[in-house]
């Protein structure tokens, strides 16, 4: 069955009957992402709109109702930057070292000893606040991936220090972020991280059993835990689910609820592991298994008083012409990388994603090498997004993801983020309705249907 009717050019009607246990077709979510309506349409409804969009329905409601659909320009489109001196992103990879073994983890074949050199960031520091460019987004700057940041910790102070330095006069805006497995965290880098108002997320798998088998340490991490949410400390946890964990989802909810009570948001990411998946029917599987949890665990969070998000799913709320947003990622190398899951000259794809270095005169981008990285992870350089409503959503997929997996997979991918953005856009349609009626969308359409009434 097709994924959805194209009505016209950015315009469609995606069956959702399924929803019911009908016949798919029965019932349709029209979709038009670029001026952002949404709306339930009949099967007679969808066919006379097709007919307006081929000139064979003159009737003026439908005429109407098709020209509403077609309008553009209400909905603003994030069209990403196109040079590297328009990126507003820093990701600093400190090191290549790590005291976890994480079974799912993207940089374990990278590991080395190599700590990126201070003069290094400071180069990247000084092209963002102190290159004279004009400020157009606010400054994102995160110390993640490669390794462990917190085992180079005085190499973060340094540069937190610096970047307060160099915007003494406040005239930028910026924020500065830092992920970390949580098992090295003393009161002295939660004074300093308190302080210096660094926001910190902690990967951390939430049940014991889960913990000590994926990543290591259970009692150290969650101590950690009990001491930054004893003192104040606001800080959110990261988990990532692999085909084994991703049915506790709910189960993570209870356990937060019982076990740390003041820890109220979590966010659930995907894993990108290839050697988590023998088939394409076992990613499919975890797919669809993720997010049937995932809505399950977001309706328990919520009647709990816990905010549980998926950067998988609620990035879909964006509406953009490519996935990545483009970054400059500094690596312990001194190179300049596209994505800070590859950062390694001990990785396979390494040569592929690095597009500049740190010389003694400052950041050195190859723009043609940066275009033609951008170039292969949009919506018009990819031929599955050419007809597919999720499109402007999705952006065209992860470059990473496109590299990592062959096209049987990729499509299961896709299928996820259609499946992802029905689930979306039904329960955007749901809020209205409850909004303006009080009623619940799903028991309306069940009356409805079963009164043959769609």
């Amino acid at each position: 069955m097709n994924h959805q009717i194209m009505i016209d050019k950015d315009v469609y009607a995606i069956p959702i009957g399924e929803m019911w246990n009908v016949d798919a077709d029965r019932l349709y979510i029209l979709y038009s992402p670029l001026n952002g309506r949404i709306s339930l349409a009949s099967q007679t409804m969808v066919s006379a709109l097709q007919a307006c969009a081929l000139g064979e329905n003159q009737d003026k409601v439908m005429q109407n109702a098709f020209s509403a659909f077609q309008a553009k320009g209400t909905v603003p489109v994030h069209y990403l930057p196109n040079t590297p001196h328009d990126l507003y992103q820093i990701d600093i990879l400190a090191n290549y070292t790590c005291n976890f073994k994480c079974i799912y983890c993207y940089s374990a074949e990278g590991r080395s000893k190599k700590q990126v050199e201070f003069d290094k960031i400071k180069a990247v520091i000084d092209y963002l606040f102190c290159s004279g460019k004009e400020q157009k987004n606010p400054y994102i700057i995160n110390f993640s991936g490669g390794g462990e940041p917190l085992l180079s910790f005085d190499l973060i102070k340094r540069t937190v220090n610096y970047i307060e330095q160099v915007n003494q006069d406040k005239k930028y805006i910026y924020n500065i972020g830092l992920v970390t497995n949580g098992s090295l965290i003393t009161p002295e880098i939660i004074d300093f991280l308190q302080e210096h108002k660094v926001d910190m997320a902690v990967s951390f798998e939430i049940l014991e059993r889960l913990q000590n088998k994926e990543r290591g340490s259970y009692d150290k991490v969650s101590a950690n835990i009990d001491m930054m949410l004893n003192r104040g400390f606001p800080f959110g946890v990261r988990t990532t689910f692999t085909p084994e964990s991703v049915t506790c989802m709910c189960e993570m909810i209870d356990e937060l609820a019982t076990r740390f009570p003041k820890l109220k948001r979590v966010v659930y990411d995907t894993v990108l592991a290839p050697s988590l998946f023998d088939s394409p029917d076992d990613l499919r599987k975890y797919y669809d298994t993720f997010l049937n949890e995932y809505w399950k665990a977001k309706q328990k969070g919520a009647e709990m008083g816990i905010a549980v998000e998926s950067i998988a799913v609620e990035m879909l709320s964006m509406v953009r012409d490519r996935t990545c947003e483009g970054k400059i990622v500094l690596t312990p190398m001194g190179t300049i990388s596209s994505c800070a899951r590859v950062s390694s000259p001990l990785e396979e794809r390494y040569e592929d994603y690095i597009y500049g270095e740190v010389k003694d005169d400052g950041l050195n981008f190859d723009q043609q090498r940066f275009a033609s990285i951008i170039s292969q992870n949009n919506i018009y350089s990819q031929p599955m997004c050419e007809e597919c409503f999720a499109r402007w959503n999705c952006g065209g997929g992860c470059r990473l993801f496109h590299h990592s997996f062959n096209h049987e997979y990729e499509a299961v991918r896709c299928d996820f983020v259609r499946k992802a953005l029905k689930r979306q856009l039904f329960k955007v349609l749901s809020d209205n309705f409850h909004n303006s009626s009080g009623g619940d969308l799903r028991v309306f359409i069940s009356d409805k249907l079963s009164k043959n009434e769609i």
